[in-house]
């Protein structure tokens, strides 16, 4: 999926709302970041999750992200520019340009379900960890990410065409086995589950929305049927009746 032009603002407009600031707290509380440390952010986007890492760990710190999107890297450099001790680069999650053993942490915020070869790319971060190293990943329950309140046979057209948008629908169920191969151990899932009610500016829901719609569109779907989801979404939203569910999972592990 490409996260450039209007899809790498709206995504970047999620990593904003209520809900991207939870998924970040849910890294943070997984990783125990102290002063000092080593972290490597997977699939960066815009780089929120730098940031507030690289204010915590501080300047004696190194904090790298990494992205395969040259546009989200450029917004991510915008947003870190004061931060000396933020790297940013280009880059695959399956071929990591670090010696073995560099960082004390490792996150990622759906990034994994994206990626065909996941094992590979567990691998390569199971290397470039140091031992005892801690690694938090978030990936979603595609299954049970769904938008209500839209006319019920066009709502299923639109979540059939969005499975495509990834290559693991149901990468949380997977986790603990691969990461077990990779090399890790003290493996842990928590759900971070929420609901959105509303389609507020800073609602999840309202800019999720918008990507799916766009999405659908490049995979053949009239635009005039992507804007009519839209508006079944915002007239049911008016009416009380609009919901939006998604099920996202941290999975922690220590590196052995």
């Amino acid at each position: 999926m490409d996260f450039g032009g209007d899809t790498g603002l709206w995504q970047r407009k999620i990593a904003e709302s209520l809900e991207g600031s939870a998924r970040r707290m849910a890294i943070f509380e997984a990783l125990a970041i102290e002063t000092g440390q080593s972290i490597l952010d997977l699939g960066c986007g815009g780089g929120h999750l730098v940031r507030e890492i690289a204010l915590a760990t501080g300047d004696n710190g190194r904090v790298v992200g990494l992205d395969a999107s040259a546009e989200q890297l450029k917004a991510a450099v915008e947003l870190c520019a004061d931060l000396p001790a933020v790297e940013l680069i280009e880059g695959d999650a399956t071929d990591l340009p670090f010696e073995d053993g560099t960082f004390d942490g490792l996150a990622s915020i759906q990034m994994l379900e994206y990626i065909t070869e996941v094992n590979r790319a567990l691998d390569e971060a199971r290397r470039v960890l140091k031992r005892g190293g801690k690694a938090a990943f978030i990936s979603v329950l595609w299954e049970h990410w769904r938008f209500h309140g839209a006319d019920p046979s066009l709502n299923d057209r639109m979540h059939h065409i969005w499975r495509a948008h990834c290559s693991h629908q149901m990468l949380p169920l997977e986790m603990p086995r691969k990461l077990l191969a990779s090399g890790f151990n003290g493996i842990v899932r928590k759900p971070i589950a929420f609901f959105n009610g509303t389609m507020h500016e800073n609602a999840f829901a309202r800019w999720a929305a918008k990507i799916v719609a766009a999405f659908a569109v490049g995979k053949g779907v009239e635009e005039e049927d992507a804007l009519l989801w839209l508006n079944q979404l915002s007239t049911a939203n008016k009416e009380g009746r609009f919901g939006f569910v998604s099920v996202p999972v941290v999975t922690t592990a220590i590196a052995d």
